[in-house]
């Protein structure tokens, strides 16, 4: 039985090696290459980290070299911190990177200085639990958020990690509960967990890699020209039947401010991000019968029932709360936006015209400082007739 269980032990390395080597691939091209950034960054290192020290392992069983097995195998226990630490920076949160360095030395060294196997057991159990803890804090951080929630690519994860934390915990309660004695109780544990880190590296590799590709274009388009579109079929149709009893309706245009540059230096990840977020607390401000669609990352335009005074009220507190959007000071400039309001009793009830004037004036609060609003008036009226009449 020991035999057999060493036998696919060597084997499963070897296809942890490779998973491994594709996920660090995969994630410094696309993640890290094309979206630069500390969640990027932190996820390369947690994926290298994982690759470097499952050669380790391998490399250690076969050349029956156990210091570097041991070593090797402690290293890889850092990597679920990594990967936490990457999460929290892209979501706006302290990230707490030492914490995966931290437990990649302490674990290496642990299992490297421990001779006796009855201790090692004691050791392993111990570094394994300590990672499963990061990936239980992963669990309460995506769980605090119905942003996070939503993102059905996370919850592979999000299943595996619980997996993990409640089987970390088992093993390491298993070992108080029942006297170490490093025979085949613990090579079981070893051959459980190793098929453990395969399927969790697969699942994180997608919780990584997909909203990267998704934010950079590569499906994402489609899902923003559809909501888009149904957005303007939804506020068209009840502009037309507020048209026919004169309800004092307006169209709002929210853009962030210096949103290129928040783009370039915090990178294209937390830049989503942050525009999720803008969308989220427009949903939150206004009423819940406004209608609210994105034509673009980091502008949101808001269809509002309501008469002029109580417009005015709603874009103060909404450009107060995103001043406030980054409050762990992750990006490297202060949000702020501007907004363009434009009433249907200036413009009439036509939606393509409420945008279009509505954009326009907030991209002239944007030009007199930003973090204000601007309404529609004559000033902007004859602004886009003179752009009408250039050649």
């Amino acid at each position: 039985m020991t035999d057999l269980i060493a036998g696919s032990g060597v084997d499963l390395g070897i296809a942890q090696a490779v998973i491994t080597t594709l996920a660090t691939m995969l994630t410094i091209g696309i993640a890290f290459l094309v979206r630069p950034g500390l969640p990027t960054l932190y996820w390369s290192i947690a994926f290298t980290l994982s690759m470097l020290a499952t050669y380790g392992v391998v490399a250690g069983e076969i050349t029956d070299m156990e210091v570097l097995r041991r070593a090797s195998l402690g290293a890889l226990m850092g990597a679920p911190a990594f990967l936490w630490s990457g999460f929290r920076a892209a979501w706006g949160l302290r990230p707490h990177v030492w914490a995966g360095a931290l437990l990649a030395g302490g674990s290496a060294l642990a299992l490297a200085t421990v001779t006796d196997m009855s201790w090692f057991t004691v050791a392993y159990r111990t570094v394994f639990f300590a990672a499963s803890v990061f990936a239980g804090l992963f669990v309460l951080d995506w769980a605090r958020s119905a942003s996070r929630r939503s993102d059905r690519l996370l919850l592979p994860l999000v299943i595996v990690s619980v997996a993990f934390f409640v089987t970390g915990v088992a093993t390491f309660i298993a070992g108080f509960v029942f006297p170490p004695s490093g025979g085949d109780d613990f090579t079981l544990v070893r051959l459980v967990s190793s098929i453990g880190m395969l399927v969790y590296v697969a699942c994180a590799l997608i919780a990584v890699v997909g909203p990267t590709a998704r934010d950079s274009g590569l499906g994402r388009p489609a899902t923003v020209s559809t909501a888009w579109q149904q957005f303007e079929r939804i506020a068209g149709d009840r502009l037309m039947r507020a048209q026919k009893t004169s309800e004092p309706w307006s169209v709002v245009y929210l853009g962030l401010d210096d949103a290129a540059d928040i783009r370039q230096t915090g990178g294209a990840a937390a830049f989503a991000r942050l525009s999720e977020r803008l969308e989220d607390e427009v949903r939150t401000v206004f009423p819940a019968e406004s209608d609210v669609g994105s034509p673009s990352a980091g502008a949101v335009v808001v269809l509002v029932p309501r008469g002029d005074a109580a417009v005015r009220d709603l874009l103060r507190i909404i450009l107060e709360r995103i001043t406030l959007l980054d409050v762990h000071g992750a990006l490297p400039i202060r949000p702020t936006a501007s907004a363009g309001w434009a009433p249907v009793s200036v413009l009439g009830y036509d939606l393509d015209t409420l945008v279009y004037t509505s954009r326009e004036a907030a991209r002239v609060a944007s030009g007199k400082g930003g973090d204000r609003w601007e309404r529609v008036g004559a000033t902007i009226v004859k602004r886009l007739i003179s752009q009408s009449e250039l050649p």
